[in-house]
């Protein structure tokens, strides 16, 4: 079973699992946040069971990346003494984090491995386009929506050239053109208990939302757009 869906949001933010604090972003949302969001609609805490899917991500639409200054006030909040009137200024930190403007992508999974009843549940709701637990674009202040696109069977193909929509692995074989935008990632694809993340894997991502021209490459295509699954 492959489902496919649309997200979007006015800014996103996807840290670095492997950090407790972290003020970049990667330009997609990884496998795990894509397990969280699917998680966050179908009201279920514990989505471990996604590992076991596949998924492909397409950017849409992305306006680039832009620096925003926060103010903290977890210390400020010990400090607080209303008694003597005294406010958040003391203890109040500033800190800065990178944030993604306007991103907008088409997201494909395949669910064929996944339990059925998880499956079941999470296609409900998809349907209804609700989300029981609020969806985020990679952090809590980056409220997202969804669209649902449906359910869809893939076609394999392989071609000596071939242009894929969504990221690739970096091990792939591929061509840099002009006017496109390239960057290559390291994610996470699993987790475990106590969010251990692993299997760590190198992409190659086009955030102008072009396709990648690539060499002898396999994927599958799907409503008409070319993937390479993760």
């Amino acid at each position: 079973m492959i489902i496919g869906f649309q997200i979007r949001a006015d800014y996103g933010h996807f840290s670095h699992p492997a950090t407790i604090y972290s003020s970049l972003t990667y330009p997609v949302p990884p496998k795990t946040t894509v397990m969280g969001m699917l998680g966050a609609i179908a009201g279920v805490e514990d989505y471990l069971a996604l590992n076991a899917m596949r998924y492909a991500v397409i950017v849409e639409r992305l306006d680039g990346k832009r620096q925003f200054c926060f103010n903290g006030i977890k210390e400020a909040l010990s400090q607080l003494n209303p008694a003597k009137g005294s406010g958040f200024t003391k203890g109040r930190k500033q800190f800065y984090r990178e944030l993604l403007v306007n991103p907008h992508y088409r997201i494909y999974c395949d669910l064929s491995d996944v339990a059925q009843d998880f499956k079941e549940r999470l296609v409900e709701i998809l349907k209804s386009e609700r989300s029981l637990y609020p969806l985020y674009m990679g952090i809590n202040f980056c409220l997202a929506e969804y669209h649902f696109l449906g359910l869809f069977e893939a076609m394999k193909g392989k071609r000596e050239e071939v242009w894929i929509d969504s990221m690739i692995p970096l091990s792939y074989d591929f061509e840099i053109e002009p006017n496109k935008q390239y960057t290559d990632v390291r994610m996470a694809c699993t987790i475990a208990e106590g969010r251990i993340f692993g299997d760590f894997r190198d992409f190659l991502v086009e955030t102008s939302g072009q396709s990648i021209l690539c060499k002898n490459a396999d994927f599958d295509e799907i409503d008409g757009r070319k993937i390479v699954w993760s």
